[in-house]
């Protein structure tokens, strides 16, 4: 039976394709409304562009921060867990921040937990599930072999998070594993220079997003000469590519899952 005084906030960035918005999301959002059926379970986005596109294309109004928090307190919810699903402790994740904390005195117990790569423990079994997934795919031992991860990258100081994550990688003693980033650094062409010294022929790429949306579809494998994909194969490599968000990931899921038991 659901507690009708607690409730867990799930904020995400959004995305407008529906496809990964399923495999990805609303399944973390399942993931979570599962595992704590006594608490009441709302959902928010921080891209305010999505949301309107969404709306317009879907006809489905989904609230922001700020408009789900008043929603919970109209719902009579005294005790909240705010659970960002985003990737690092940027600037989406600071809006979030500063958006609830005028509402802390409005709740017995207020919560915000961290997005997914926070503490040194988080590095550590991310890099893990990253290497698991391409020994999934039995590829991973090739020396010829390549793979790169496409994060999305910020100009805020939590963009060294993507460094953080590729020396935890290194430290696997998997060197043909890059972390990239469209926004911020390194970019693909740093990657590409780096890889110059090695002798790899193929290159696998995989998005390191919640979702596998735009960026995905388009900056990581889109046909423009500008891609990921594109500039890969300009340079003489064969490119493959596993479009995956991360939030597909069941172990993805628990992280955020078991951040939310270490809070309650």
């Amino acid at each position: 039976m659901k507690s009708k005084n607690k409730g867990i906030l799930v904020v995400s960035f959004g995305t407008t394709h529906k496809d990964t918005r399923e495999k990805t999301i609303d399944a973390i959002e399942a993931a979570i409304r599962n595992e704590f059926a006594d608490y009441r379970v709302y959902r928010a986005y921080t891209s305010n562009i999505v949301m309107r596109i969404i709306e317009k294309q879907e006809k489905i109004y989904i609230l922001n921060v700020e408009e789900a928090i008043l929603q919970m307190l109209e719902d009579g919810i005294e005790e909240i867990i705010i659970q960002p699903t985003h990737v690092i402790e940027g600037i989406e994740y600071e809006k979030i921040v500063k958006t609830s904390l005028k509402y802390k005195d409005k709740f017995k117990k207020f919560v915000i937990s961290s997005p997914l790569l926070s503490q040194s423990m988080d590095y550590e079994k991310a890099s893990d599930l990253i290497i698991d997934e391409f020994k999934k795919a039995e590829i991973i031992d090739n020396t010829k072999h390549a793979f790169i991860l496409m994060g999305h990258g910020s100009e805020h100081s939590a963009n060294k998070s993507y460094t953080v994550l590729q020396n935890e990688v290194n430290k696997r003693g998997y060197k043909n594993i890059f972390i990239g980033t469209v926004e911020g650094e390194p970019n693909i062409e740093d990657i590409i220079k780096i890889m110059e010294d090695h002798s790899y022929d193929t290159v696998t790429l995989i998005p390191f997003m919640i979702v596998a949306g735009d960026h995905a579809k388009n900056d990581m494998i889109g046909d423009d000469e500008d891609s990921w994909k594109s500039l890969l194969e300009k340079e003489g490599y064969e490119v493959n590519y596993i479009l995956k968000g991360l939030g597909e990931i069941k172990e993805i899921q628990n992280m955020f899952i078991q951040r939310i038991k270490d809070n309650i």
